[in-house]
């Protein structure tokens, strides 16, 4: 997943085609008298993006995701930029939609589309930090409050850890990824040079010694704002169980890939296979999700 905004979310591989983005400052020009004119800085200006997409019905319906696209910008609401790496780059608001169509059926439905989506910062939103009950405060209480919460009471988990889990698990899940695609080459490779292959066979394992109970330990940490925040729960559920089965075959193809030697190494990348092909199947689901819920996070959406 290479970015959302609000909650279209939007696929390097699938269709994203480049990503413009515009800057600047305003300056006021002072005249003088015999002189040159001075300038004085007024203020920086809005930020403006232009973002190009490809849609094509091998992988998406056009219609559709040209309809989600209008209708995003006939709702005139500022919408949560967020990168899939959680950078969250700010409100915006759609300004224009232009698509072309490069190709239909016989019918005039249509096949291949190239569409410009442009984005313009809203500067309207309050202050992220001034808002009461957003992640990293304290609900408004002052700080000598707390320390008369009667013993036992028990506070909740802090939220401002929220932002750091769903981080971990992001970084996490790019690693799992990554490992699983180096066990695949690895397989290929030891169809053709089991002696090369071996000589790889250990820093994969290593890695996924790493990615697999690391993953399971984020998803141990996104748990713990289920239950203490009810109206948490519905977002981070469908996180859960999917990353922990993930989790589990990542030790899974860990323990086949256990005891390689030159002999045997392409055997065992060989069972591994099935494992490769389970955790693959589900990739876009859980990035799909899991996008989703870092750009509430990053918005402080997941309060209201």
């Amino acid at each position: 997943m290479y970015a959302v905004l609000g909650d279209i979310e939007f696929d390097l591989i699938s269709y994203w085609d480049g990503m413009e983005q515009r800057a600047g400052s305003d300056y006021a020009e002072h005249g003088r008298i015999g002189g040159k004119p001075v300038l004085q800085f007024v203020g920086d200006k809005l930020d403006e993006i232009r973002i190009d997409l490809v849609l094509h019905a091998a992988y998406c319906q056009p219609d559709a995701e040209l309809q989600r696209l209008q209708s995003a910008r006939q709702q005139h609401q500022a919408l949560a930029l967020v990168l899939g790496n959680g950078d969250h780059k700010g409100m915006f608001v759609i300004t224009d939609l232009t698509s072309t169509g490069r190709q239909t059926d016989s019918n005039g439905n249509l096949i291949a589309v190239e569409a410009q989506l442009s984005l313009r910062e809203f500067g309207g939103q309050p202050a992220l930090g001034a808002r009461p009950g957003l992640l990293g405060s304290v609900s408004g209480l002052a700080q000598a409050k707390l320390t008369q919460l009667a013993p036992g009471a028990g506070l909740k988990p802090n939220l401002s850890g929220l932002t750091e889990a769903v981080s971990k698990v992001k970084s996490l899940t790019v690693k799992a990824r990554a490992v699983v695609n180096d066990v695949r080459e690895l397989r290929d490779l030891a169809r053709r040079d089991p002696l090369s292959a071996m000589a790889r066979a250990p820093k994969a394992l290593d890695d996924l010694d790493v990615a697999a109970p690391g993953l399971a330990d984020g998803v141990g940490r996104l748990k713990e704002f289920i239950q203490p925040y009810a109206h948490l729960a519905e977002t981070i559920k469908p996180l859960v169980q999917p990353l922990q089965d993930t989790a589990d075959k990542l030790g899974r193809l860990a323990q086949t890939m256990r005891g390689c030697t030159q002999d045997n190494v392409a055997g065992k990348l060989e069972e591994g296979a099935a494992i490769i092909q389970d955790i693959d199947k589900d990739w876009a689901n859980r990035d799909l999700t899991l996008a989703k819920l870092a750009a509430r996070t990053a918005v402080r959406r997941i309060l209201e």
